[in-house]
């Protein structure tokens, strides 16, 4: 026999999830108050010299390519612990940054500006270790799989009791996308796949005000006269949706030739223009502390400071 209950809630469910229509007249006010406060730019990155490609705000998605070892993910770290200092909670799903004590430690160094482990530098005290793990707890959670591979949709389930429960600003990084269970039907080309989750994953991030980082690796490593070139989002597998779905792109690419630690971030995309634009900027990664800098210094008054 049918359940009358079970029949209605599949149906209130239903309707729950149908688009609604919204007449322009209905935004008076908030458009009124966009007009008097301005577009605001997101938070800052950082780095003055980035902050005038890309800033970040909370409800968009931003996905992050670049070759293997060109630093996407410390570059992504680097700018989380900044993000933090303004009030950010992030849930980190990061399953090649294993084990997380090691993940954590280098998320040390960063906010402390000293080296974890025993070298020619200075290292960080163990007592110091235990305060930054504090500080770390104020405003990032790691997630790990209990076992086997999890898709996109559990890691979303997995961090937003936290996030929302979260006072401010809030995010959420899949580090990387190659490492997530993609099972898809029969008939589903790739492409199509692709194309539903990232639907999927901008969907909840704009209705939870939730920003995304996804680092995703390129497809194959092609050299063009002899050099590597910038990865672009459609060098992903799925290719033309990283580039449609994503608000911003963004490339981490250095030359692994090179005796400097040049590191250059490409803004390749940014949907909106008051939240950036597109171009390349150069920071210098610190080796010893995981750290970027400005590759020139910024000059304010009569002092000079590093960003």
């Amino acid at each position: 026999m049918a359940n009358a209950n079970k029949g209605a809630a599949f149906l209130d469910s239903q309707t729950a999830k149908r688009p609604l229509l919204v007449s322009p007249r209905e935004l008076r006010d908030p458009v009124e108050a966009l007009w008097e406060a301005g577009l605001p730019p997101g938070d800052r990155t950082g780095w003055p010299s980035l902050d005038k490609l890309y800033t970040v705000v909370p409800g968009q998605l931003t996905v992050i390519t670049g070759w293997p070892n060109s630093g996407k993910s410390e570059w992504l770290d680097a700018l989380l612990v900044n993000l933090a200092r303004q009030g950010w909670k992030v849930v980190v799903f990061s399953p090649e940054n294993h084990p997380l004590e090691v993940h954590a430690s280098k998320l040390i160094e960063k906010l402390s500006g000293l080296p974890f482990g025993k070298g020619m530098n200075e290292r960080i005290g163990k007592g110091e270790v235990c305060e930054r793990l504090d500080d770390l707890g104020e405003s990032f959670m790691f997630m790990k799989a209990r076992e086997g591979i999890i898709s996109a949709h559990a890691v979303m389930e997995a961090a937003e009791p936290w996030l929302m429960d979260q006072d401010g600003k809030r995010g959420l990084v899949i580090d990387p996308w190659n490492e997530l269970e993609h099972w898809r039907p029969q008939g589903l080309s790739e492409t199509e796949y692709v194309s539903q989750v990232l639907s999927e994953v901008r969907q909840w991030a704009r209705t939870r005000n939730i920003h995304v980082w996804i680092v995703a690796h390129p497809q194959k490593m092609r050299r063009e006269e002899g050099k590597l070139p910038v990865p672009k989002p459609d060098m992903i597998s799925g290719s033309q949706h990283w580039w449609n779905k994503a608000d911003c792109c963004v490339t981490v690419w250095r030359d692994p030739e090179a005796l400097t630690q040049d590191v250059e971030v490409h803004v390749l995309k940014v949907r909106f223009k008051h939240v950036g634009r597109q171009g390349v900027v150069t920071l210098k990664w610190d080796r010893i502390t995981g750290r970027y800098h400005e590759a020139d210094p910024v000059w304010v008054g009569a002092s000079m400071r590093v960003a």
